[in-house]
């Protein structure tokens, strides 16, 4: 999986929150500023920025954070709105496409977490994997892109199409 970047593992709650913040800012704000208004640590904000950048929700540009038009589009959104352009966002990145692959290629299109975690760990290292895998649980659950049942520890492909 050369073409995957990485996707840090980061709560949707403070990734909203953070896009919400920059909204306030008229759509452009200095990251450590942000990061100091909203209580984190330059490094605790870091990943958040990431995941806002590889969903194409912000760009950043000179120690700046600039909310896209898709970011704006996120905030102005209710909660519904807000997770169909989640889940069409995600679809996107490489590491949601394999996992749609893999779980398409399964007849009850669910596989368990240790499983999908040898498959992750098979294409890149382990700690990565396990990051991954943190993530894409957080962001397939909040899309309605994926389910996870803890019981089980089974995670399964929810319906794909956008409503």
């Amino acid at each position: 999986m050369d073409d995957v970047l990485p996707l840090p593992y980061v709560e949707v709650g403070k990734l909203v929150g953070m896009l919400v913040y920059l909204e306030d800012l008229d759509g452009r704000g200095d990251i450590y500023a942000i990061a100091q208004d909203m209580g984190f640590e330059v490094d605790e904000i870091i990943p958040v920025i990431k995941v806002a950048e590889a969903l194409s929700f912000a760009t950043i540009s000179e120690g700046d954070i600039l909310l896209t038009e898709l970011g704006k589009m996120l905030v102005e959104g209710d909660e519904n709105r807000r997770k169909i352009m989640f889940k069409s966002s995600i679809k996107k990145l490489p590491i949601f496409k394999r996992l749609i692959e893999v779980l398409e290629s399964i007849p009850d299109k669910s596989i368990s977490k240790s499983k999908l975690l040898g498959v992750l760990s098979s294409e890149m290292p382990k700690e990565e994997a396990q990051e991954h895998l943190k993530s894409i649980i957080e962001l397939g659950r909040y899309a309605e892109l994926i389910g996870y049942n803890p019981e089980d520890k089974e995670i399964y492909l929810d319906k794909l199409e956008e409503e």
